[in-house]
């Protein structure tokens, strides 16, 4: 069995560094927010990923170097809190939600509590019920990005982007029994000496996430932007055949400007504003603004 947990841990290490390495590349060409945040979020999971393989390798070697203890910790420790931590930007940034004042405390608050309490669990080998509280947050975490992902999929316009949140919620919700009972499987009888919960927990839904995450960047990323510093692209106008008084229009609505103050800005009327925004929604196929704003958002430089 541990042969067979060690050949998954391998290959999911081997999947993470395609899907991270091609993700920089495009990132090279094309500095999305976004994708930004996606590469920190693969590299925190890649830090947990190698914290596993290096934690079975000690295990395999007789007189394995005090080192790999340490660095396997130090791994799991940077890995599990920054991956909350850059988990839940992400899932802001890729439906183009607004990330407000309020919202950064939390989540800073959050990525504070973990850290601190992962530490100190490493440091001075606390209790397992330490252990416990710490990962019913990260569970919590997981929680939420589920809960963004379920409440604005419907809101989503870009048919790549949408079918990817709908991968990754399926693949999520799969493997989230496996993984939440291997979690806590020291303190139930019944599952406590089942082995094969290690492999169809964290190194199955890794590997599967890393897959996933590969076609995500090719089929999504990988393409230019539509906004870059509040301004429309050119690639955006062209794609959508958006004209100059759109793409203005577009720009501040994002920006939140009503409908009556557009028109004082553009020196049209409100009903040729109204007239622009119906066409505008017929060429990218959205019904408010903020699917309008969310759609164009969740592409930005």
């Amino acid at each position: 069995m541990k042969d067979i947990y060690l050949l998954f841990c391998i290959i999911s290490l081997f999947a993470g560094v395609s899907s991270i390495s091609i993700s920089c590349f495009i990132y090279n060409g094309n500095k999305k927010k976004a994708l930004k945040l996606f590469i920190a979020f693969n590299l925190s999971f890649f830090a947990i990923q190698n914290s596993l393989a290096l934690a079975l390798y000690s295990n395999y070697v007789v007189q394995a170097s005090p080192f790999i203890p340490f660095l396997y910790k130090f791994l799991d420790f940077l890995g599990t809190s920054f991956s909350s931590l850059f988990g839940v930007f992400f899932i802001n940034y890729l439906f183009g939600l607004e990330i407000t004042n309020q919202k950064k405390k939390i989540f800073l608050s959050i990525f504070a509590f973990q850290f601190i309490s992962i530490a100190i669990y490493y440091l001075f080998e606390t209790h397992y019920i330490f252990k416990f509280i710490i990962r019913t947050s990260i569970f919590a975490i997981i929680a939420y990005e589920l809960y963004v992902g379920l409440k604005n999929y419907k809101q989503v316009v870009n048919k790549d982007l949408k079918q990817a949140i709908k991968s990754f919620i399926l693949i999520t919700i799969l493997f989230l029994p496996f993984i939440i009972l291997e979690s806590y499987k020291p303190y139930i009888q019944l599952i406590k000496n089942i082995e094969l919960l290690k492999i169809t927990a964290l190194p199955s839904y890794f590997f599967t996430l890393n897959i996933f995450n590969l076609i995500f960047v090719l089929k999504y990323f990988n393409t230019p932007s539509f906004i870059a510093n509040n301004k429309l692209t050119d690639y955006f106008k062209q794609k959508y055949d958006i004209t100059e008084k759109q793409s203005e229009i577009i720009e501040l609505i994002i920006e939140g400007v009503t409908y009556k103050q557009i028109a004082e800005k553009l020196f049209i009327s409100p009903k040729t504003v109204d007239n622009h925004v119906q066409n505008i929604y017929k060429k990218l196929n959205v019904n408010t603004k903020m699917q309008l704003s969310n759609f164009v958002r969740s592409n930005e430089k």
